[in-house]
C-alpha cells in the first residue's frame, strides 16, 4: 500500500502523543498517589499522637469504661478502622475493629511513632506516657533540682483503611486517563489538522505534477502563502511555463523536422540491428512499398549483412546499389547508411536515406550511348565516304564495261557480278551513312508483311535446316513510312543473331501484328497515344543476363568470339529503329531464349515517284570536274567523254581555282567534291563564286545531301544541284542536264 506523506507523518507523530501521553499522567498519578499517601501518613500520626495524649489517664488507671470512651471518639473517624491499646508488656487493654493480625513490628518507647503497612492498612504503634516528678543531685552547684520525667505506661495502635487513599488514588487515575484520552484525542486532531493543513499544498502540488505528467500545464493559485510551500508554489508554476515553452518549441521543431522528413524528395528510414524497417517516410513507402525488412529491398540477407558491416567498420556508408522497388521495378540508388549507437557504445540500428538515380542513371546511359553512337556515326561517315569514292571507279568502269560488252560474251559475266557487287555495295554505305544520320532514308508506303517475306527468302540460304522458321503474319497491316531496305537489315540482323544463340538448332519465330493506342503510349511514353506495327524476333537459344542485355546495343560490343562478330548488328539495329521514329524491346533470361520487339509508329504519307521515260543525258559544253581522288577523275572523263561533254579535271580546290581563273570563259559547269583536303569545297565554292558570280556549280560527295552541314545554304547561294557518289552514268548525266538547265531558265 503506497502511503501518502500526510499518513507516514501522523504514523510518525501520533504514537509519540501517545507515549507523552500515557508517560506524563502515569508521572501524575504516581506523584499524587505518593501526596495523598504523605498526606493520610502525617494526619494518620497526628491522630495517632492525640490517641496517645487522650489514652494517657485511661490507661494510667486501668479503668476500662475510659478506654471505651476513649476508643469509641477514635472510632468516630472514618478512616479508623481498629483502635486498640496495650500495656507495657503488649497485653491487649481494649481493642475494637477490625481484627489486625500482622505481626508486631520493632518497636521502641524512643520512637514516637512505628508504622507498618499491612495491605489494605496503614498499622501505626505508638507509646503511651505519663508524667511525673523527679529530682536530680546538681554536682556542679550542689543541692537537688526538681524535673519532669515520662514514664511509658502502655501501646497504642490504631489502623487506618486505606479504602480513602485507594479511592482518591482511582479517581487521581481516572482523572488522569481522561486527561490523558482528551489530550491523545484533541493533540491527535490538532496534529491531523495540522498536517492535512501543511499537507494540503502538496497535495495540490502532486495533483498538479501528475497533470503535468499526462501533458497539461496547470497553474497552482490555491497556494499564495509567502513561505517556503508558498514559494515551492510559485516555483512550480514558472516551472509549468517554462516547460510548456519548452516542449512548444519542441514540438515546433519536431513538426518542421517530421514536414521535412515527409517532405524530402529522399527515401530516409531507420533499421533495428535485424534490418527490420521502424520508421520510413513517404518517399520510401513511394519506392519501395510496404518493404518490412531491409533485405526485401537489398536482394537477400547477404547483401544487407555486408552493407551493416561496411557501415559499422567504416561509421558510414555511401555507394551504389541495386535495389528491388515496389512491384518489383529494379532500380539504381545511392545508398547512405549510418549506425547508431547507445551511450555504452552498442549498436542500436541503422538511419540512413535512399536517393533513386535510376532515371539519371538511365540518361546517363542514353548519354554516352549518344555519345558513342556520335562517335561511330562520325567515323562510319568519313569511311563511307571515301568507300564511295572507291565505289565510284568499280560501278562507273563496270557499267562501262556491260555496256561495251553483249551477252554470252565471256567477261560479260563477272563484270554484272562486280557491278552489283557494287551496287549492294553502294547500299551498304547508304545504310551505314543512314545509321550515322548522315544519308537521308528512301522513305515510302511500306507493308511490313511484304519486308518479312523477302527478308525469308534471302534467310533460306543462310539459316541451318537444324532452325525451324515459323512466320505469322498479321492480317490487315497498315502501311507505315518506311525505307524497305532498312527493315530488312534490321530483320536480317536479328535472325543472324538467332540463329547465331541457337547452335544446336531451335525454333526462330518472326511476328508482325498492330498494338493498340493504349499499349502504344505505353512502349513509347507519348501522350497522344499512337498505334504502332509490332515486329517480333523470337529464339531458343542461350539467352542473355541483364548485364549482357543493358550493353547489346553498344557499338563494338559482342558476346561472340574473336573474328565472328563486330558489335555493329545490334548497333544498327537500333539507330534504324530510332531513325525511324520507333522502339525496341529486348525480353531475355539465361537458357530461356531471347525476344526482341521492334514497334514502328503507324504513319502514311506521299511518295513521289519520277515518272519512266527516256532522259537526255548528253552535252557539248565544258565541264570542269574539282576532286582530289585520281579515280574519281578518271570516271568523270571516261563517262563524260563518250557524252559530248569537254571534260577538265582539277586535283584539288586550289588546282581548280587556278584553272577556273584561266578558263572561266570556257567552263560551262563546275562539279566540285565538297570533302577535299587543303581547300574544302565550301571555301572552294565561295572563291569560284567571287570570282565569278553566275558560275554554275554541281557540289558532289560521298556523302549525302543531308549530311553536309551548311549544304543546304550553298544551295541557296546559287549552287546548282547536288549528286552523291557513287552515281551512274544516267546519274551524272541527269544531273548536269538538270544543272546546265538552271541556268538556261535563268538567262
Amino acid at each position: 500500500m503506497r502511503l501518502t506523506f500526510r499518513k507516514k507523518a501522523l504514523l510518525l507523530i501520533l504514537p509519540i502523543l501517545g507515549i507523552v501521553s500515557a508517560v506524563y499522567p502515569y508521572d501524575a498519578i504516581k506523584t499524587e498517589k505518593e501526596i495523598v499517601r504523605t498526606e493520610i501518613i502525617k494526619r494518620a500520626e497526628a491522630i495517632t499522637t492525640l490517641a496517645t495524649r487522650t489514652g494517657e489517664l485511661p490507661v494510667l488507671s486501668s479503668n476500662p469504661e475510659l478506654l471505651k470512651g476513649v476508643v469509641s471518639s477514635l472510632r468516630a473517624n472514618s478512616e479508623i478502622s481498629s483502635v486498640a491499646f496495650f500495656d507495657t508488656k503488649m497485653n491487649p487493654l481494649i481493642q475494637e475493629g477490625v481484627p489486625i493480625s500482622s505481626r508486631l513490628p520493632a518497636l521502641s518507647p524512643d520512637r514516637p511513632i512505628t508504622m507498618s503497612d499491612e495491605g489494605n492498612f496503614f498499622v501505626f504503634y505508638a507509646p503511651v506516657y505519663t508524667v511525673r516528678a523527679g529530682d536530680d543531685i546538681d554536682i556542679f552547684h550542689g543541692g537537688i533540682q526538681s524535673r519532669e520525667v515520662r514514664e511509658n505506661i502502655g501501646w497504642v495502635r490504631l489502623g487506618f483503611s486505606k479504602a480513602a487513599m485507594n479511592e482518591t488514588t482511582r479517581k487521581v487515575v481516572l482523572r488522569g486517563f481522561l486527561l490523558a484520552v482528551v489530550f491523545t484525542v484533541g493533540s491527535s486532531i490538532a496534529v491531523f489538522i495540522l498536517i492535512t493543513i501543511a499537507t494540503r499544498p502538496l497535495m495540490t502540488l502532486s495533483h498538479a505534477a501528475r497533470k503535468l505528467e499526462k501533458g497539461e500545464y496547470p497553474e497552482i493559485r490555491e497556494i499564495s502563502t509567502s513561505d517556503e510551500i508558498g514559494e515551492l508554489g510559485a516555483a512550480f508554476n514558472r516551472m509549468s511555463v517554462a516547460i510548456k515553452e519548452r516542449e512548444s518549441r519542441l514540438v515546433d521543431s519536431e513538426n518542421r523536422i517530421r514536414e521535412l522528413f515527409e517532405r524530402v524528395e529522399h527515401a530516409i528510414f531507420r533499421l533495428d540491428v535485424k534490418g527490420v524497417v521502424i520508421e520510413a517516410n513517404s518517399k520510401f513507402r513511394d519506392l519501395f512499398g510496404d518493404a518490412e525488412k531491409f533485405s526485401d529491398i537489398l536482394y537477400g540477407e547477404e547483401r544487407v549483412a555486408a552493407c551493416f558491416q561496411k557501415a559499422v567498420s567504416r561509421n558510414g556508408l555511401h555507394q551504389e546499389e541495386n535495389a528491388r522497388g515496389k512491384d518489383d521495378a529494379e532500380r539504381v540508388v545511392l545508398l547512405s547508411l549510418y549506425p547508431e549507437t547507445d551511450r555504452k557504445g552498442s549498436l542500436k540500428g541503422f538511419d540512413g536515406y535512399i536517393i533513386d538515380i535510376t532515371e539519371k542513371k538511365g540518361l546517363e546511359e542514353r548519354l554516352l550511348r549518344s555519345q558513342k553512337l556520335t562517335a561511330v556515326g562520325t567515323l562510319a561517315g568519313g569511311i563511307a565516304h571515301d568507300f564511295n569514292n572507291l565505289l565510284q571507279a568499280i560501278l562507273g568502269y563496270s557499267e562501262m564495261l556491260l555496256d561495251m560488252s553483249k551477252e554470252g560474251d565471256t567477261f560479260r559475266k563477272p563484270v554484272k557480278i562486280i557491278h552489283n557487287a557494287a551496287k549492294r555495295g553502294a547500299e551498304l554505305t547508304k545504310t551505314i551513312l543512314s545509321v550515322a544520320r548522315k544519308e537521308k532514308m528512301e522513305i515510302g508506303n511500306v507493308n511490313i508483311n511484304e519486308v518479312v517475306k523477302g527478308a525469308v527468302e534471302l534467310l533460306g540460304r543462310s539459316i541451318p535446316k537444324s532452325i525451324e522458321i515459323v512466320v505469322d503474319l498479321g492480317k490487315d497491316m497498315p502501311a507505315i513510312m518506311a525505307d524497305p531496305s532498312h527493315l530488312q537489315q534490321v530483320i536480317l540482323n536479328l535472325t543472324v543473331n538467332a540463329r547465331d544463340a541457337m547452335p544446336d538448332g531451335g525454333r526462330l519465330t518472326i511476328e508482325t501484328a498492330v498494338v493498340g493506342k493504349e499499349y502504344g503510349a505505353a512502349v513509347s511514353g507519348r501522350t497522344e497515344g499512337e498505334r504502332f506495327v509490332k515486329l517480333s524476333i523470337s529464339d531458343a537459344g542461350t539467352g542473355m543476363d541483364k548485364a549482357t542485355q543493358t550493353r547489346i546495343f553498344e557499338p563494338f560490343f559482342t558476346t561472340k568470339e574473336a573474328g565472328k562478330g563486330t558489335g555493329l548488328g545490334l548497333y544498327m539495329v537500333y539507330s534504324i529503329v530510332e531513325n525511324h521514329g520507333g522502339y525496341i524491346n529486348v525480353y531475355s533470361e539465361p537458357g530461356m531464349g531471347t525476344r526482341f520487339n521492334v514497334y514502328l509508329p503507324v504513319k502514311q504519307g506521299e511518295v513521289t515517284e519520277t515518272p519512266a521515260g527516256s532522259r537526255q543525258i548528253a552535252g557539248s559544253e565544258t565541264v570542269l570536274v574539282i576532286d582530289d581522288d585520281a579515280s574519281v577523275r578518271d570516271i568523270y572523263m571516261d563517262m563524260l567523254t563518250p557524252l559530248g561533254y569537254t571534260v577538265i579535271a582539277a586535283e584539288g580546290g586550289a588546282a581548280g581555282i587556278k584553272t577556273f581563273r584561266e578558263k572561266q570563259n570556257e567552263v560551262s559547269l563546275v562539279v566540285l567534291d565538297m570533302m577535299m583536303p587543303g581547300m574544302s569545297g565550301n571555301e572552294a565554292f565561295r572563291l569560284l563564286k567571287s570570282i565569278r558570280a553566275d558560275v554554275n556549280i554541281l557540289l558532289c560527295s560521298g556523302y549525302s545531301r543531308d549530311g553536309h552541314e551548311g549544304l543546304e545554304n550553298l544551295v541557296k547561294d546559287g549552287a546548282a544541284g547536288f549528286l552523291q557518289k557513287p552515281f551512274s552514268r544516267d546519274d551524272i548525266g541527269v544531273a548536269i542536264r538538270a544543272a546546265l538547265s538552271k541556268t538556261d531558265a535563268a538567262g
